[in-house]
């Protein structure tokens, strides 16, 4: 992006985990920037790139996961540190999105961006989600009162919606009167959970028209 105002619009709709910012877009400073893409994202880790060191003030306020310096004569250079940057920031993505649960003596690690959804039957938490066959069990033991305290303190975009149903935000359409599609799953909100339901759904969800 050369235009700060469709940055910040197409960060407001789209969210990122790793982004790549000049310290000088323009008339606009990039560290400026950041700070207003943290404010509506704080999860998110921004690398600032500069051929200037001067601005340790103003990346500091930002809040950077990294520095790069702009090496005009010795791209290879640069190249090196920007793929060693993404490196590190994709393991730092993914361990604070990995959850593990046991089940017959096992411990599996479960990537929870590609869960849709988790019920309770029968004292069984079943998972449901976009994992090849027999990848993961499809449920384990458990309440899912206790996984709706250990999903808050580990990933947001997941909401409890009613008695049985915990969904990962990011799969819900919307479709209207208490009702949303997760996946192929029609799925209703029950009223004790809606009054926190529209404030997630509008960091995540979308609406079915």
């Amino acid at each position: 992006f050369c235009n700060a105002k469709e940055l910040i619009e197409y960060c407001h709709e789209n969210r990122f985990d790793i982004i790549y910012l000049d310290i000088q877009l323009g008339s606009c400073m990039g560290t400026d920037l950041g700070k207003r893409i943290k404010a509506f994202n704080p999860e998110v880790l921004i690398v600032y790139i500069s051929s200037h060191d001067n601005y340790y003030v103003h990346m500091v306020q930002a809040e950077p996961f990294r520095f790069i310096h702009k090496e005009m004569f010795d791209t290879a250079k640069m190249d090196k540190e920007i793929a060693d940057t993404l490196e590190f920031a994709m393991k730092r993505v993914q361990r604070k999105r990995l959850w593990s649960f046991v089940f017959d003596r096992k411990q599996y690690f479960v990537d929870l961006w590609r869960v849709e959804y988790f019920y309770s039957y029968a004292r069984k938490i079943y998972i449901v989600g976009r994992f090849g066959q027999g990848e993961i069990p499809e449920y384990f033991y458990g309440k899912i009162i206790e996984l709706q305290k250990e999903l808050e303190k580990t990933e947001d975009s997941f909401f409890r919606i009613n008695r049985l149903y915990i969904v990962n935000m990011r799969y819900v359409q919307y479709t209207g009167e208490g009702k949303m599609k997760v996946g192929e799953q029609l799925l209703t909100l029950s009223l004790d959970y809606s009054e926190k339901f529209f404030d997630v759904f509008r960091k995540y969800g979308q609406f079915e028209y």
